[in-house]
């Protein structure tokens, strides 16, 4: 039954306007928080996603992609504008040392894949240097959860599924894209989850514990300077 599925030119096709529509869903949580300073992108993840990701699209528009093309598509654009927004947020234009070693390895990237005119082999280096920008990624979303946003990175996860289903066929240069985003989506959300529990945890009692005890240093150090206490003092 799922093999007749996969078969089936009008699932696959709904498929891929599901992973597209749901791609166009994940951007909007995360530029919504960039904008509110809620979420505080790695820029030199999304430097070399937002460069690669029009090499990714290209490459599989070369090969002949057609239900999956929709969800490259919204990848290069959304990732385009988070990434200028970016730079908006942070330093101008101003490139870090991160910046400039991912514009060197991203230029070094797409110089081999000009000249070896192969758009397998331009979409595994495009692969293997998104592993690069997804590394500053994940590092930051251990070290500090709080400035990602989780729903993002689960819509992330179940397009690039769906993108893969849309597929329809074992073509492992068109399943290498979507399977990547997946890897990639996954290992975000478990980084996010697995800073949240090694942060301590704030709970309603200790909160509230803290609250009396400052409340009860003020109002002793309220009586030591009353009036009255001051004059027996000087008596």
């Amino acid at each position: 039954m799922i093999q007749d599925l996969v078969q089936n030119s009008a699932v696959l096709e709904r498929a891929g306007l599901a992973a597209a529509g749901l791609s166009v869903y994940a951007f909007w949580p995360y530029i919504r928080d960039i904008v509110l300073n809620r979420t505080r992108p790695e820029r030199a993840s999304w430097l070399i996603w937002a460069l690669l990701s029009v090499v990714s699209l290209l490459s599989q528009a070369y090969e002949g992609a057609d239900g999956s093309l929709g969800f490259a598509a919204i990848q290069a654009g959304g990732t385009v504008v988070i990434c200028l927004l970016t730079f908006w947020k942070s330093d101008g234009m101003r490139f870090r040392t991160e910046d400039s070693q991912v514009l060197t390895a991203t230029a070094v990237g797409i110089w081999l894949w000009a000249e070896m005119e192969t758009a397998a082999y331009s979409l595994m280096v495009t692969i293997g240097m998104s592993c690069l920008g997804a590394a500053f990624t994940i590092k930051k979303a251990f070290l500090d959860p709080a400035s990602e946003t989780m729903a993002t990175w689960v819509a992330f996860f179940v397009s690039a599924l769906l993108a893969s289903l849309a597929v329809g066929r074992l073509d492992w240069v068109l399943l290498a894209y979507p399977l990547y985003v997946m890897g990639m989506s996954g290992s975000i959300i478990a980084a996010i989850l697995l800073g949240r529990l090694r942060q301590p945890a704030h709970t309603p009692e200790v909160d509230t514990a803290e609250r009396r005890h400052l409340t009860l240093s003020v109002m002793s150090l309220e009586r030591a300077g009353s009036p009255s206490e001051t004059a027996q003092r000087g008596s």
